[in-house]
């Protein structure tokens, strides 16, 4: 009854309040369902009949924000709380959009080019779903406040998928990643929303001031238990090598080093005999099945994205046809973002994904660059909002050369905000007309500069 409750009020939230407030809390509902995955984790939950996972709950707030969107920005009515915009206006957008953009017509070319576009169609779906929203987000996204907003949403939600793995492990102990997988991922796919969260938890902590961001700190051993729980070595790894991203862009680098001494003495206790070995199997690759196969993979799609260069087999089309190049089963899957990529969609296709991601990073890096001499409240908290999706980014990355995630709704959502942080920044750089060292500075409240950083 309650999960019911809480679906119908976030449905009300995304869709009225896209009208009535602004399409801002439409994206964040939206991004919430898509991250949380409702009709994954209370599939068990009816109501007078119905089951929970019966109903499309992002579907009409979709809809409703996008109509509320194109509303908005063409004049025809103004929500609440955008009725005074921004006094920088739109931000423009930046090379990252563009490459973003180009991305998106590349890959939704080559469903048109696909070998059996009846295959790629559900996969295609999902791109256009990530593709639309994101675009729609990068024209309601226009203050630092709104990515503070789903920015909590999307960490809030990975904290609680945590919750419920460590209660069915401790209550049941059921490891539902390794069973089940979660939502349409497996258990590294899923490890990778978990440990996404640990440094977006930190830096949430590092920009708050009030007693409440202690909350953020004791949920990372929740996060980072349920990482161990899911086996999942890849995203072992990719949280090892962050965190000495982490240290190096924390503020308080020796409490963050008693931090990770009192973490290291927590994991050693929290992974049993069986994770130990599992993380340690990493490189022991003559012995390690797992292993030998992902390199034949890697192998493989090359040979596939050297023999169709430009437009691949087409979207999830390459799976057919691994087997033929010396997979060892049938519809193997190639276990390399990038690569997969590759395959599916020729070489143009990871080069402008690739290009998107090293955009970003250099986008956050002029961010920090534009408020490092700054040391006021606010402009603190934009550099560990930075910090905190450069982190998250970063441990994708290392990630996804191991997965095929190519519809992972989470590191979109990080890149968008990433994107919008970026053009925001050079927005207010414009119209204060002034050096990048003056950027975010105090001014009277009677002054519309102060929304810049609201």
């Amino acid at each position: 009854m309650k999960q019911f409750a809480f679906m119908a009020i976030t449905m009300l939230l995304g869709t009225a309040g896209s009208f009535v407030l602004s399409p801002v809390y439409g994206i964040a509902v939206y991004y919430m369902y898509a991250v949380l995955r409702p009709q994954f984790i209370w599939d068990w939950v009816e109501l007078f009949g119905f089951r929970l996972s019966d109903v499309n709950w992002s579907f009409p707030v979709a809809i409703v924000t996008l109509l509320a969107t194109l509303a908005w920005r063409v004049g025809l009515w103004t929500p609440f709380a955008a009725a005074k915009p921004p006094w920088y206006g739109n931000p423009r957008f930046s090379r990252s959009h563009y490459l973003f953009l180009m991305f998106t017509a590349w890959i939704s070319l080559t469903y048109v080019t696909a070998v059996r576009p009846d295959v790629a169609w559900p996969y295609f779906l999902e791109y256009v779903k990530i593709f639309v929203m994101f675009i729609c987000a990068t024209l309601v996204l226009r203050t630092v406040r709104d990515l503070w907003i789903i920015y909590y949403v999307m960490l809030a939600c990975a904290v609680y998928i945590a919750y419920e793995l460590n209660y069915y492990y401790v209550a049941y102990k059921w490891l539902m990643l390794q069973q089940r997988g979660y939502g349409g991922l497996d258990n590294n796919g899923a490890a990778l929303i978990l440990a996404m969260a640990v440094p977006l938890c930190f830096f949430a902590w590092e920009a708050n001031r009030r007693w409440w961001r202690w909350a953020f700190l004791l949920a990372i051993p929740v996060l980072i238990h349920a990482v161990l729980l899911s086996y999942s070595r890849g995203a072992m790894l990719a949280l090892g090598v962050t965190a000495g991203l982490m240290g190096v862009r924390a503020r308080n680098k020796r409490f963050v080093a008693a931090i990770y001494a009192v973490m290291v003495s927590l994991v050693t206790f929290m992974a049993g005999k069986e994770i130990q070995e599992r993380f340690f199997s990493i490189g022991k690759q003559d012995v390690d099945a797992s292993a030998q196969s992902r390199w034949t993979m890697w192998k493989i799609a090359v040979q596939m994205a050297n023999d169709r260069p430009v437009f691949g087999f087409g979207i999830r089309n390459s799976n057919l046809f691994t087997f033929q190049y010396g997979a060892d089963i049938e519809g193997r899957t190639i276990h390399s973002q990038y690569l997969q990529i590759a395959a599916d969609s020729g070489w143009p296709a990871p080069a402008l994904y690739i290009g998107l991601l090293v955009s970003v990073f250099v986008g956050l890096w002029q961010v920090r660059r534009a408020i490092r001499p700054l040391t006021d409240p606010e402009s603190l908290k934009v550099r560990s909002l930075a910090s905190g999706l450069e982190c998250a980014l970063v441990l994708f990355c290392i990630g996804a050369a191991f997965l095929s995630l190519e519809h992972f709704e989470m590191p979109y959502i990080v890149i968008l905000l990433a994107v919008q942080l970026h053009a925001i920044t050079r927005a207010i750089t414009a119209r204060l007309n002034q050096s990048p060292s003056a950027l975010l500075q105090p001014v009277p409240s009677s002054n519309p500069r102060t929304e810049a950083v609201s």
